[in-house]
């Protein structure tokens, strides 16, 4: 019954999703502002979904009292409410509409470690519109591939597809292994990787709000295995105007030695910026994610936590 219930549910869903995503390329941003604010006082206020969660992490992480966090804390969900209505408008939306929608700052980067010849890895996490990036990139005829986890609903996982294709850009599975990665890095291509969620006990542990995270080892490894340079590259949303899309200076794989220790300074290193991005406007970090989830059993000792961050 359970299965049968499954199949018969998993269809809807993803025409819900189209249906949320045709209604926002469409509505205004007033509008989507008004459900946004409507949907967080059912989410938050009256169903609670993960409430108590995400008002302990604030508190811890960013050093609130209580009120302060329940009060940032409902403009957590709120922003990523209304940032998801804006990335599922990404279905739809037309070339010449997200060009407009999106202010540049720092593409100069990227250009530098393209000139390189060694493809490029851009880093970027679950902040702001993140979706959006690598669209941009392909609309603007850079060659990238973005690296991504399967949804368990296959109906979902094959709208979402679409959606990230759709305007140039490719995708590759994260359980296909490194031989498909490395082939596109190797082609020059651009990998896109999400570097800010939990990545249990086999990623690697680095300082993050004063706490160990478990973040993911193959930035670092393949940017030391193919000389590509680590891009930081992320998203902030902009109600009032354009969305600021903002690229970092490189992080080059020869200042590091090609080791666990070089390893744990790239990760370190992008993943500082990340904190510092997050303070200046946390509301727009997804913090319903248990992102200090694994924890490293010598965390008072562990050596990660001394290390000194090399700005590049």
């Amino acid at each position: 019954m359970k299965k049968l219930l499954k199949t018969l549910f998993n269809p809807v869903l993803a025409w819900l999703l189209d249906f949320l995503a045709r209604s926002c390329s469409s509505m205004p941003l007033s509008r989507k502002k008004r459900l946004a604010q409507l949907l967080t006082s059912f989410a938050w206020r009256i169903i609670g979904l993960r409430r108590r969660e995400v008002i302990a992490s604030l508190q811890q992480h960013l050093e609130l009292t209580e009120a302060q966090a329940e009060k940032l804390g409902e403009k957590v969900y709120q922003h990523f409410l209304l940032n998801s209505f804006e990335m599922a408008s990404l279905a739809y939306i037309s070339r010449e509409d997200l060009l407009a929608r999106i202010k540049i700052e720092g593409l100069e980067h990227l250009d530098t470690a393209m000139k390189l010849n060694h493809g490029a890895i851009i880093v970027s996490g679950h902040f702001g519109l993140w979706e959006m990036i690598p669209q941009w990139l392909a609309v603007n005829g850079y060659p990238v591939c973005t690296v991504v986890r399967r949804q368990n609903n296959p109906h979902v996982d094959a709208w979402m597809e679409n959606m990230r294709r759709r305007l140039g850009a490719k995708t590759t599975d994260s359980g296909f292994g490194i031989r498909e990665i490395l082939r596109s890095i190797r082609r020059g291509q651009i990998l896109a990787l999400m570097v800010d969620q939990d990545n249990g006990k086999q990623g690697i542990f680095v300082p993050f709000f004063r706490r160990y995270a478990s973040a993911p080892t193959g930035p670092a490894q393949l940017s030391l295995k193919t000389g590509a340079p680590i891009v930081p590259l992320f998203m902030f949303p902009n109600y009032c105007g354009q969305h600021l899309f903002k690229i970092y200076p490189p992080i080059y794989p020869e200042n590091y030695t090609n080791d666990i220790t070089g390893q744990q300074q790239i990760t370190a290193c992008y993943t500082q910026l990340l904190e510092d991005l997050v303070r200046q406007q946390p509301q727009d970090w997804f913090w319903l994610h248990r992102r200090w989830k694994t924890q490293p059993a010598d965390a008072p000792d562990n050596p990660w936590a001394r290390l000194v961050l090399r700005q590049h």
